[in-house]
């Protein structure tokens, strides 16, 4: 008899929260600005292919675009290959100066041979992209900065308008504040809705994803006159059990470095095309004094969030969510950068089949116990001497 695997254990769990997650994810489609809302869907688990899904493309460019139906998209000479700061394949139209990103990188595909290929996919995404904005059933994403004129936005959605009736989300920043809100309705076929922040331009998978996740799920449930999901404890199924209670953790070396905290497990009882997410509440002393407090959630990291150091004494979330799918052992749990005299506390750990973390509530326990010095040690001597 075999041992019985995690995904055999939970066929016919109930899975809504993950996969009404994805099925949402599938609705929408990317303006372009930059690749980060192709990292979303990509950390969401779904890869839906966009003409401008992993491209760079200014406000100005893109609306001329539209404007023609990208007449002379791939047009002959209009495609060429340059080489990023990151090292990577980019396929730049000088008609509409959109930015492709290949996914190859120099030395991995004859240059040649790859404009070749090029061309034919984006003539490909760009008829798909056209059939999509006649159908106008999708909810188009354009990131939208402090700088960019609310006039562009406008001129936006009437090239995209004179495709097909599709809903344009508009997304901005919050700010660190940033906490779940309802997606607004500024418009017959506009929507808007905040992020805590955009990625970096030039590091575009750098996505916070939480936020983004809430904003999808919003956005899908207005435009369709549905309920958002609910991501409150216990929306993503278990996919291995912790101990929740209050433990320590402190280095083990005197130089700084790495030190795990972590389980390893055996890949091969997960679903290799399911995204996990390590949870956990991590409290950080007053005199902390290492580089990093982080999760881990498989060698594969998607996404996640790290302690903020500036915040002590409270509890703070820490997560990573990844794929077990890259060695014969994998880790799922806490990890620090810093030496033998740096510890913190946690609580509250959790191992889900999901995209992102569930929203729970913070630990209801006491401040965890400071470590003894020497004086306090000599003061209680002294203490029972007396």
């Amino acid at each position: 008899m075999h041992a019985v695997t995690h995904a055999e254990r939970v066929t016919g769990m109930d899975h809504a929260a993950a996969v009404s997650l994805a099925e949402r994810l599938h609705g929408f489609r990317s303006l372009g600005d930059n690749c980060e809302f192709g990292f979303v869907q990509r950390y969401g688990g779904v890869e839906p292919s966009g003409l401008l899904r992993f491209a760079y493309t200014p406000m100005e460019d893109l609306i001329r675009g539209l404007r023609c139906g990208f007449a002379d998209l791939g047009a002959p000479g209009d495609l060429h290959l340059s080489v990023s700061q990151g090292g990577a394949y980019y396929c730049h139209s000088r008609a509409y100066n959109i930015w492709a990103n290949t996914g190859q990188a120099p030395g991995s595909a004859e240059p040649e041979a790859l404009l070749a290929r090029e061309y034919g996919r984006l003539a490909h995404l760009k008829r798909k992209m056209l059939d999509e904005l006649a159908e106008g059933a999708l909810i188009l994403v354009r990131k939208v900065g402090d700088y960019e004129p609310e006039a562009d936005f406008a001129r936006l959605a009437e090239a995209v308008w004179a495709h097909g009736p599709s809903t344009l989300l508009k997304v901005t920043q919050a700010g660190p504040g940033w906490r779940p809100e309802p997606v607004r309705r500024i418009g017959e076929r506009l929507i808007a809705g905040r992020v805590r922040r955009f990625a970096p331009t030039e590091q575009a998978w750098e996505v916070d994803l939480e936020p983004w996740m809430h904003l999808v799920d919003g956005a899908w449930a207005l435009v369709r006159g549905r309920d958002p999901t609910d991501l409150g404890a216990g929306a993503f199924p278990e996919a291995m059990p912790l101990p929740g209670g209050l433990r320590r953790h402190a280095g083990r070396r005197p130089e700084a470095g790495f030190n795990g905290f972590t389980r390893m497990v055996d890949p091969s009882a997960f679903d290799p095309n399911g995204i996990y997410v390590f949870s956990s509440w991590v409290w950080i002393p007053a005199d902390f004094g290492g580089e990093r407090v982080l999760a881990a959630a498989g060698y594969a990291r998607l996404a996640g969030r790290d302690a903020d150091l500036a915040r002590r004494e409270c509890w703070q979330p820490v997560w990573a969510s990844g794929r077990l799918t890259h060695a014969e052992r994998e880790p799922v749990g806490l990890a620090m950068v810093g030496t033998d005299r740096d510890a913190f506390w946690s609580a509250g750990g959790r191992f889900v089949q999901g995209p992102i973390p569930e929203q729970g509530a913070e630990p209801h326990l006491p401040p965890p116990p400071k470590p003894y010095t020497g004086g306090d040690l000599w003061a209680r001597l002294r203490a029972r001497l007396a």
